[in-house]
């Protein structure tokens, strides 16, 4: 039943202990796996040269364990603390032992600690297509930040502009002494993608033989899921009219009902794709599913042919901006649902709407044609796009993908603390390919 209803993402990830270098032994991320890596290391004064040396030890557990290449992985490596201090770019498709030598030559900086400006440096000179970014092939965007959380710089701003260029973030605290402040930074959930390097972690360094892990998920439920924003953009083809409509409301229905409806959890929002993209309601429209559920049997057909592209756009332009009632921290979902084939072109405002860091799912029904529902959606097509006549199965594939989409895993690790990141590392490029 857990396989039928959810994309297991791990199964059981074991190291076993052979007494060789740890780092031999950490975990290998699969040969099919790729992704963009970009680590930014705080080596300001308050850091200190004792920890900046493990963080150094921990960055080459890491990238040991990397399967990388110009068509797999490619990883980035900067430092700052007043300045910023490129080490090497992601086109810098070195192999991994230059790598490793680039890491040991790395020296603490000291001084202050500008992280805001870190954070915008990255953005703008990693997570580019000139300086090897392959965001624009859907390839997962991840920058993983070492500090210990202080900062003389704001980082609110530039950590919310590094999420909204597409990038997950993850934090990786020394001696986590602002908590507060890492969570201002770090993509949502915080419990999954703020994470501690522990003094415990020098024991591995010395050999001990700690090496088992297990991640386990629980059977997912959607109660419980945490906070996301679900836009439904209902294309309405004016040559059948009120004919589908109705089909189409059902559909939207069935996947309400499996959601959890409330301003603090999932909100909903809707747009219609006709001559003009129509918003429908806002996302903080609704604050419980028995008014929504009400305001869509209500809702009218909207004549004049169906522009999924513009209705793309007014999603990214008008639904998810902060000052529109989108919020910053919550995953962002657009599903469309569409009986015909779009008067205008999808592609580019998809693409845009992805890059904005929204999944997009597309449903298609009677006379929509598969290759633009690809062109829509978020990769893997297997798991974003919905072309099935039947009705239940339908219903039942999109509960279950979109559910999982924004459901917090429940993650139970036994491991060495460095080991643990690693394996995160592989955890989230296994989900990402879901994701982008």
């Amino acid at each position: 039943a857990l396989q039928r209803r959810a994309v297991m993402l791990v199964d059981v990830l074991a190291l076993q202990s052979s007494g060789e270098d740890p780092g031999e032994e950490l975990l290998k991320c699969e040969n099919d796996l790729v992704g963009d890596i970009v680590f930014l290391v705080d080596s300001s004064g308050s850091i200190g040269s004792e920890n900046f040396d493990l963080i150094k030890e921990f960055l080459k557990s890491i990238i040991k364990g990397l399967d990388i290449g110009p068509q797999k992985i490619r990883v980035g490596l900067a430092q700052y603390s007043r300045k910023f201090h490129p080490e090497f770019g992601l086109k810098d498709n070195e192999d991994k032992e230059s790598l490793l030598n680039k890491v040991n030559q790395m020296y603490y900086r000291k001084g202050k600690t500008w992280t805001g400006e870190a954070l915008d440096s990255i953005r703008t000179r990693y997570f580019t297509e000139l300086e090897g970014s392959r965001a624009g092939e859907r390839v997962p965007q991840i920058a993983v930040l070492i500090t210990d959380g202080g900062s003389s710089d704001n980082v609110e701003e530039p950590a919310w502009r590094l999420r909204n260029h597409g990038v997950l973030v993850f934090c990786i605290g020394v001696e986590m002494k602002n908590q507060t402040k890492l969570e201002t930074i770090a993509s949502p959930p915080h419990h999954h993608n703020i994470l501690p390097i522990k003094p415990e972690c020098r024991c591995v360094f010395m050999g001990e033989r700690d090496c088992e892990m297990l991640w386990a998920f629980k059977e997912w439920k959607c109660e419980g899921a945490g906070a996301a924003d679900v836009v439904f953009i209902l294309s309405d083809s004016g040559g059948s009219g009120e004919d589908d409509f109705p089909f189409l409301l059902v559909f939207l229905d069935f996947i309400i009902n499996s959601l959890e409806i409330g301003q603090a959890k999932v909100r909903v929002g809707i747009v219609t794709a006709s001559h003009v993209p129509r918003v429908e309601a806002h996302l903080n429209t609704f604050h419980g599913k028995a008014e929504l559920e009400h305001f869509i049997s209500l809702l009218p057909p909207r004549q004049g042919g169906a522009k999924i592209g513009a209705a793309l756009n007014s999603t990214r332009e008008v639904m998810f901006r902060e000052r529109n009632r989108g919020r910053r921290n919550a995953r962002k979902v657009a599903i469309v649902i569409t009986d015909t084939k779009s008067q205008d072109s999808v592609s580019e405002a998809a693409s845009s709407l992805r890059r904005a860091g929204t999944t997009v799912y597309a449903v298609g029904v009677k006379d929509a044609e598969r290759t633009e529902l690809e062109e829509m959606a978020s990769h893997p097509s297997s798991r974003h796009v919905f072309p099935r006549a039947d009705f239940s199965s339908l219903v039942a594939e999109t509960q279950t993908n979109v559910c999982n989409k924004i459901k917090q895993f429940h993650l139970f690790i036994s491991f060495s603390q460095h080991t643990e990141i690693n394996s995160f590392i592989f955890f989230t490029l296994v989900k990402m390919k879901g994701d982008i």
